[in-house]
């Protein structure tokens, strides 16, 4: 059994990705601890922090591997590991998984055999933030599968919620770099060290 913590962090730039190009499809990358500890007898995946990729054109091949260089890099520096990803779909009632998805996830998981696939519920997602606004799926029997909500969870729980919110109503999404920014001017910074900052000033 395999539990799974997503940070606010994480969660939160997901949402701030969704928001800063609401017409648009976007994905990313999630990133975990490498050292990963047993609870109860479950393997405990804790999702630390998410890595805006594009809005732009999402399965572009050259473009993707030379973001997951460069986050696979910044990784290794870190302690860290690719762990999963995910997805905005571009159409408000589409939120399943599409041929991108599973391309990009299937990459994840060649590298990291507990991967994710997130996909954000459009229909969940709003400034006010009153519910988990994703659909996570793990690789299992060949294909990927939608993955028990009790084996899930939020950093803080409710209390994550109202901190996105926060941060969606004070539209800090404006400050957010995903790769295709980067692309565009190289001195934008990826990582989005300012942009933590801020989410950690409101936990």
């Amino acid at each position: 059994m395999v539990e799974i913590v997503i940070s606010v962090r994480a969660y939160c730039k997901m949402l701030l990705h969704m928001m800063k190009y609401p017409h648009s499809a976007v994905n990313g990358i999630f990133i975990a601890e490498e050292k990963k500890t047993h609870e109860r007898g479950q393997l405990v995946i804790n999702i630390v922090d998410s890595i805006p990729l594009f809005h732009t054109s999402l399965g572009l091949t050259p473009m993707l591997e030379v973001a997951f260089m460069q986050v696979d890099h910044y990784c290794k520096s870190k302690g860290l590991e690719i762990v999963g990803y995910y997805q905005g779909n571009r159409n408000y009632q589409d939120s399943s998984p599409d041929a991108v998805a599973f391309k990009v996830a299937e990459k994840v998981y060649e590298n990291f055999n507990n991967a994710c696939l997130v996909i954000v519920d459009n229909q969940k997602v709003s400034v006010e933030c009153r519910e988990v606004g994703f659909q996570l799926y793990q690789y299992s029997d060949n294909k990927w599968k939608l993955k028990d909500k009790t084996s899930v969870f939020l950093e803080q729980g409710h209390s994550a919620l109202g901190i996105a919110s926060t941060l969606l109503q004070s539209k800090v999404y404006r400050h957010l770099v995903d790769f295709d920014n980067h692309l565009d001017n190289i001195t934008e910074d990826w990582t989005n060290q300012l942009l933590n900052e801020e989410i950690e000033h409101c936990l």
